[in-house]
């Protein structure tokens, strides 16, 4: 997270900074982006920077929340424009977060977040509403989810982050395949990632199996 440093800057030079950072993460993966890329196009001194951020990986990960916030925000209105329909919300979901990450003003930046991404990265992207410093937002989801529509109900709510845990994890994996197979034999067209979501998904939501035997 910035430092209290940060907060302090008028509006304008805090906007000026992230997106010289977000610039920078986009034009190359995040072991080649260059501190003095950034403060030349944000036009401060590097000292400056110091007494904002940490390092580079302080600020890469503040872009990286902006983004994951707003995806979260877009989940949650999809949530109640579902009308509390979990599955159908992901499915939305996951069509415009797909579009924004390879045909979106970002893709770039996504494009090299996927193709580089462990665990952290993964973990800190997710709009996943189950974070244990997001319970406002876990909290969202279960007063809005449709319960009647699941076979789990808001006396298990760990069952619901486990389920939202999977959905989640569906979601950025497929993105992911497509950036990790794009330039190889299996590269992957955006219509064939959204039938690795669906069929997923369905798993998730009906079974694999045939329960009638």
């Amino acid at each position: 997270m910035p430092k209290k440093t940060f907060f302090r800057l008028p509006v304008e030079k805090q906007q000026r900074l992230l997106k010289a950072a977000h610039a920078e993460f986009s034009r190359v993966p995040f072991n080649e982006a260059s501190v003095s890329n950034i403060i030349k196009a944000a036009e401060i001194p590097r000292g400056s920077f110091y007494q904002y951020f940490e390092d580079k990986a302080d600020i890469f990960f503040y872009d990286l929340s902006l983004l994951r916030d707003s995806s979260k925000q877009d989940l949650e209105q999809l949530l109640l424009d579902t009308k509390g329909d979990l599955f159908k919300t992901i499915r939305i979901f996951f069509k415009a977060m797909a579009n924004e990450a390879i045909n979106g003003e970002n893709a770039q930046f996504y494009r090299h977040l996927f193709l580089h991404m462990d665990f952290k990265n993964r973990r800190k992207m997710s709009p996943e509403l189950m974070h244990a410093h997001q319970t406002e937002g876990f909290q969202f989801l279960m007063d809005h989810v449709d319960f009647s529509l699941l076979k789990i109900d808001k006396t298990q709510p760990n069952a619901v982050r486990l389920l939202l845990h999977q959905l989640m994890n569906n979601v950025f994996q497929s993105i992911a395949s497509y950036y990790l197979n794009r330039d190889t034999e299996q590269a992957l067209t955006i219509e064939q990632i959204y039938e690795h979501f669906e069929l997923v998904t369905g798993w998730l939501e009906t079974g694999a199996s045939v329960q009638d035997k």
